[in-house]
Parts: structure tokens; sequence; C-alpha cells
């Protein structure tokens, strides 16, 4: 019998030659603190609903409220997978601060959470497998509409982490034209001239955020994680300049951009901070543990 030919445009992605998307990764329902993380982020929508229902809010802007709040933990639990991927219950932990900081400072841009997943992904490559023009266009086309919103320096630094993924080991020589294209597109944003204002409480979110996050970035020196598609250890200076990109671009976002990115990054910091918070856990834990064996 004749082998049933293969239709190419339903290529398995999961395949390093097939397929046009390389930094996605799965979702694995077997693993326990994943399926605490997807019941949290079903919880987080019906918490928020009714925290605003309990304030007076209509329906309508009530649920709107519980499904971004909903999405804020989704994305904060997969930024963290990114920023410490052999480690999980600091998303959560981060997921829970999001909560927090949607209830008091309010709800941001979620796109601007899907954009800094794929930068980490680019370049940490804990996919096991580099970009594809799948992922180059995801990162063009949100990057554009950022730009056309007025946030330029979202393309203009979609084109320096293209360009750095070019230059990291094992970095793929095309990301330089992706990178060009990039910086193209920032000549298409929108530049206001309206004053930059920025609030003294994101200048102290970011301050705990990079005392508490120091710790991950000696950690990633020491990762064992394995891509998800070539099942080979991530190279650990990848996963350190993906995690000193994270430090830099979320600061600089909110520096040029203000209060309105500030509060998008906001989350990002929470993914952060839970990332640091459960690292801090585990060495205090580590240090009973040893003081216990001494006596």
């Amino acid at each position: 019998m004749a082998e049933k030919k293969e239709n190419k445009f339903l290529r398995n992605s999961r395949d390093e030659e097939g397929g046009y998307f390389g930094l996605g990764r799965m979702i694995d329902f077997s693993d326990g603190v994943t399926r605490i993380a997807l019941m949290l982020t079903a919880l987080s929508a019906i918490a928020g609903t009714l925290f605003k229902v309990m304030q007076g809010d209509s329906s309508d802007n009530a649920t709107y409220f519980g499904l971004n709040v909903a999405m804020q933990f989704f994305f904060v639990w997969l930024l963290a997978q990114e920023l410490d991927p052999d480690r999980k219950l600091g998303g959560i932990i981060g997921g829970g601060i999001s909560i927090v900081m949607a209830i008091t400072l309010g709800i941001g841009n979620v796109l601007t959470l899907l954009w800094l997943v794929f930068i980490l992904r680019l370049i940490s490559q804990t996919s096991g497998c580099r970009h594809k023009i799948g992922d180059n266009a995801i990162l063009i086309i949100v990057s554009y509409f950022l730009g056309k919103d007025g946030l330029w320096l979202y393309p203009t630094l979609t084109g320096v982490a293209y360009v750095m993924e070019s230059q990291l080991k094992g970095g793929y020589f095309r990301s330089l034209y992706i990178g060009g294209l990039a910086f193209a597109v920032t000549a298409t944003a929108n530049i206001t001239n309206e004053p930059v204002v920025i609030s003294s409480i994101y200048l102290y979110l970011m301050a705990v955020t990079f005392i508490l996050f120091l710790p991950a970035i000696s950690m990633a020196a020491v990762t064992k994680f394995k891509g998800e598609k070539n099942g080979v250890r991530i190279n650990p200076r990848r996963l350190q300049a993906a995690q000193g990109l994270f430090l830099v671009f979320n600061f600089l976002l909110a520096w040029f951009h203000g209060d309105q990115v500030a509060l998008d990054m906001a989350p990002a910091w929470a993914a952060a901070m839970g990332v640091g918070a459960y690292l801090l856990s585990m060495a205090v834990q580590k240090a009973i543990f040893d003081k216990k064996e001494k006596e």
C-alpha cells in the first residue's frame, strides 16, 4: 500500500525541519503545578468579576475586568517559566502578585505580555528550536500595532533582540534581516510630543523587581532545563541574556513611555518578583535545614 502523503500545510510544528512556528511550547496537563496554574487562572477570572460587582460596576465591566485578570495571571505564569524554566512555582506566586496589582493599579494591555513571552523565547530558546516565519510574523505585527499606538520603542527593541540573537552562540544569521525589518517598522510608528510622566510607585516596583530577580540570573548559570523539541540542555548564557534583556527592556519601556507602559509591564515585574521570592524561600528553607543538621 502506498504511503499517505503528508499535507505540507499541516506539518507538525514540533518538527525541527517542518512547521512555521518554532517558539511555541506545550502545556503539560499531566503536570501538577500546571493544573494548579490553570485552575487558578479560571478562579482569578471569577474573583476579579465578583470584586468589580461588589464595587457596583455593571456586569459587562465586571466580566471584562475578570477576563483580563485571568489573562494577566496566565501570561505571568508563562513569563515566569521563561525567566526560570527549571522551576514553575514562581509563576504561581507571581500570578498572585499580579492579581494584587490588577486590583490596586488597574489592568494594562495584555498584548505587551505576549510580545515579551516571544522575545524571551527568541533569546533563550526554551522551546528547543529557533524562531521561524510564524514567530517572526507575530513579533513584527505586534510591534507594528504597538508602534501605531505611539509606543515606538517596542519595534526598536524587537530589532535589538533579533540582532542580539544573531550574535549569541547558536544564533541564526537571518535574525539580522528580521532585525532590520523591525527597525524599519519603527519608522512607521506614531511618535507623540506629550511629556512622559512616571509615578513613584512604578519606580519602587522596578527597584523591588531588580533586587528580587538578581539571584535568578546567577541560578541560570547552572540550569538543567532541556529544550522541549530537541531535548538538549539550553545554553545558560542564552538564558542569562534573555533575563538581562527582560530587565533592560522593561525598565526602558517604562522610562521612555511613562505610566501608560509601566502599567502594561507591571504583570511582568510580578512574574520576576514571583521567581525571586520562590528562590529566596528555597534558600531560607535550605539554610534552616542545614542548621538543624548541624545541631
